[in-house]
């Protein structure tokens, strides 16, 4: 008859069996399929491991340059519509345009006629004297000849110019073209009377508004223009 230690190594070495049996052998290929498993479940746990490490960085980033709300800290953000590049400075050089001189406007438009008598006239009243001396002359006849609505030539005898015409010189001729072409003048009142005092006197020339005294004249503005 068997003993019960007998009867209980049997049983021992019957689960020892079955448990082995119940094992893959290694090689096997089940034993493969399971090592695959086992290498993809690590895969998989690592690729876990590191997705959760970069959200981890991420929100880290993003507390760190996130103002809070109601923070009083200062953010330099752009606005939507500013880009942000670098400058290159624009070397082309600006188109020049070119500007055409343009003519003075012609005061007084003399005919040759009309200006070889003003020329002449002023020869004979200021041929020595300097060239505003001239020039005040020649004021003298256009500021008539506009205020009487005459030519010059009219005007010279309107207001008893001398009747002497000697030829003129060429700064004579310069001094009437200033006034009567580029419209210059010595002064701003319109002259209208002068006279020598050394050679007359003058009571009606004394009653007007006096102006200015060139080389000898004096020259006057009609009191009844002010």
């Amino acid at each position: 008859m068997e003993t019960t230690k007998e009867r209980a190594a049997r049983c021992d070495r019957a689960t020892h069996a079955r448990r082995s049996s119940s094992l893959p052998a290694y090689g096997s290929r089940t034993a493969s399929i399971t090592r695959r498993r086992r290498r993809a479940k690590r895969k998989a746990l690592r690729a876990a491991t590191l997705a959760a490490a970069v959200l981890l960085l991420g929100g880290i980033s993003v507390a760190i340059f996130t103002t809070p709300t109601g923070s009083k800290q200062e953010t330099n953000i752009l606005p939507p519509t500013t880009t942000v590049g670098t400058y290159i400075p624009d070397t082309t050089a600006p188109a020049t345009e070119t500007v055409e001189p343009t003519e003075p406007a012609v005061r007084y438009p003399l005919t040759d006629a009309e200006r070889d008598i003003v020329e002449r006239v002023v020869m004979a009243e200021a041929g020595g004297e300097s060239f505003e001396g001239q020039m005040l002359v020649a004021q003298c006849i256009l500021n008539a000849a506009e205020k009487r609505g005459v030519d010059p030539s009219e005007a010279v005898v309107l207001y008893s110019y001398t009747k002497s015409r000697p030829d003129p010189t060429q700064r004579v001729k310069d001094a009437v073209a200033a006034v009567f072409d580029r419209g210059e003048t010595v002064v701003d009142e319109p002259i209208l009377y002068f006279y020598n005092p050394a050679l007359v006197t003058s009571d009606f020339h004394e009653s007007q508004i006096f102006v200015i005294e060139e080389g000898g004249h004096r020259f006057f503005t009609e009191r009844s223009t002010r």
